[in-house]
């Protein structure tokens, strides 16, 4: 995290002159510069705001529930299932695709699959679909690249994940179809799994007040959250789940410390944590009209010395503000570091990737206040990305809508077991109800969740208990949830250098820590924010917000 309380979604890929211009772009745009800014969604008026008489309907939410839940989630928080369903219901009639291929590009962060021609899972999904899907996997690191040569070279796929760049609204306008005549309100439910997908992750794919963009629903799942190694923790025996305040969680985090060994309380300084604690905005803070930027809140000279105190203490890892997502992974999955802030998916993968053993044991910590009482949670985005469909397939979009709603289909489904696991008996096998994958089906399979995703539920397969962990934490902690009052709205200054603003300002917020800089240069940086752009992109999200 490396003291990041609010991370950037999507990718920020460049253009350079001449394909802006090819687009049809302003050269004020050209003159701006492409740089990294507003994730899909965040473009939605670029025509300027919209009233909400003239606002294009979401597509209508129809919850398709293919088999019920074992735990039902409130207030925001997912699903769970103990076990696979059995005899997965069939929720799509038919073969969808036309016989012709489908192309398709988005960003991966797995190791990349064996090639179609050596894949039994990626020939059983064409053989599902009807259509030869070929998916071209980026690595997540090399995307914005990728999708900026792929943009300026004008060759795009039938489908593909959107990445962030400025003036991503004209962008879309020029190479990408409208769909709001397929999905806007209850044309949508031709396509029950799409119609599955809730309206909070919708409005990230509605640009130009038009819904060009299917989104890959995330629920609470990008909430971030302190994980605690319990397993270790209660052999010390301590009890992270009592932390009640700030002052609790100190006195924690010193007796579980002991570097002579090489173990360290914190993989990282809880920058985000502490200010959830003490109650900072998500983003941004909407009173009356007008909004805050968190980084303007007086509780964050409060966050630097609560911080500052942790680091000094010597609690936190010694690399702390350079390691890399991998490394702070590695160092708390191995027990060099005993409590870490990450998002739900981690649960998971911690438990995937120990080598442990049945001993390993995992939980995620509570937030209360900084005095005490309760924390407010910072939920994240709805949706991860947005996938679209390139200009030239005018003639296929049904059938590219109907793969679409095949590959998005619901968790418990025969559908989802085709697209997530393979083919049953090569890719995976059954332990009761419970696909388990074979080592080539690990080897094989297709993650295609950053182009297409059904809602997610948590699941772990043949170990119901990690599962009830997961589910519990999350519902405990979605009633203190508040979301970016801001969201999806469009700021062209925003667009334009909002994450450079951003990023200036985290570094700078981390050299206080260290101790490269005092305190009191902290309200300079958010003077220089506020005159660099900061001003800015403030005016253009509020009259975003009063045109609604």
């Amino acid at each position: 995290m490396k003291g990041r309380s609010m991370p950037g979604t999507f990718f920020s890929p460049q253009l350079d002159r001449r394909t802006v211009l090819g687009l049809g772009l302003s050269t004020a745009a050209v003159a701006a510069g492409l740089t990294a800014g507003c994730a899909p969604g965040d473009g939605s008026e670029a025509d300027g705001p919209v009233s909400p008489s003239e606002r294009v309907p979401l597509p209508t939410h129809v919850v398709f529930e293919t088999v019920p839940a074992d735990l039902k989630g409130e207030n925001g928080s997912s699903d769970a299932f103990l076990h696979y369903p059995a005899n997965p219901p069939v929720t799509v009639d038919g073969v969808p695709g036309d016989g012709q291929p489908i192309t398709a590009l988005a960003s991966y962060y797995l190791a990349a699959p064996p090639p179609m021609s050596e894949n039994a899972a990626w020939q059983h999904l064409n053989q599902q679909l009807g259509s030869e899907f070929q998916f071209q996997p980026v690595p997540a690191a090399d995307y914005s690249a990728r999708f900026a040569t792929t943009v300026a070279g004008n060759d795009l796929p039938t489908m593909m994940e959107l990445a962030k760049v400025a003036r991503l609204p004209e962008l879309v306008r020029a190479r990408f179809v409208d769909l709001t005549e397929h999905l806007s309100g209850d044309a949508v439910t031709r396509y029950p799994n799409l119609a599955n997908l809730p309206p909070a992750a919708w409005q990230a794919g509605v640009f130009n007040n038009a819904i060009y963009g299917i989104p890959t629903d995330r629920g609470m799942w990008q909430t971030g959250l302190l994980f605690q190694r319990s397993d270790l923790i209660a052999a010390m025996g301590a009890d992270a789940g009592q932390v009640t305040d700030f002052d609790d969680l100190f006195a924690l985090c010193e007796q579980l410390t002991d570097s002579r060994n090489s173990v360290w309380a914190l993989t990282n300084t809880p920058v985000a944590y502490v200010r959830q604690m003490l109650g900072v905005p998500n983003m941004w803070q909407l009173d009356g009209g007008n909004l805050t930027n968190a980084y303007e809140v007086p509780e964050q000279e409060e966050v630097l010395n609560a911080c500052i105190r942790l680091w000094e203490a010597g609690v936190v890892h010694p690399d702390a503000f350079a390691l890399s997502g991998a490394e702070a992974k590695q160092l708390f999955g191995s027990g060099r570091t005993l409590i870490t802030y990450d998002s739900y998916p981690a649960w998971f993968q911690y438990h995937r990737e120990q080598t442990v053993g049945e001993t390993f044991d995992i939980d995620g910590m509570p937030l209360p206040g900084y005095d005490g009482g309760q924390g407010t949670l910072h939920l994240g985005r709805p949706a991860y990305s947005v996938g679209a469909i390139s200009q030239g397939n005018e003639d296929r979009v049904e059938t590219i809508l109907d793969i679409w709603n095949y590959l998005a289909a619901p968790f418990g489904s025969a559908e989802h077991l085709s697209v997530i696991y393979g083919e049953e008996g090569v890719n995976y096998t059954l332990e009761g109800s419970d696909p388990v994958q074979t080592e080539r089906g690990l080897r094989e399979a297709l993650s295609l969740v950053t182009l297409v995703c059904a809602p997610r539920v948590g699941y772990f397969p043949n170990d119901p208990g990690v599962t009830t962990k997961f589910f519990e934490h999350m519902k405990q902690l979605a009633p203190q949830g508040v979301d970016n009052p801001a969201i999806y709205r469009y700021s062209a200054a925003e667009s334009q250098n909002g994450a450079e603003l951003t990023a200036r300002l985290d570094s700078e917020f981390n050299d206080i820590i260290q101790g490269r800089k005092k305190i009191s240069d902290w309200a300079d940086s958010v003077a220089t924010w506020r005159s660099d752009g900061g001003d800015q992109i403030r005016a253009e999200l509020e009259e975003a917000l009063a045109a609604e």
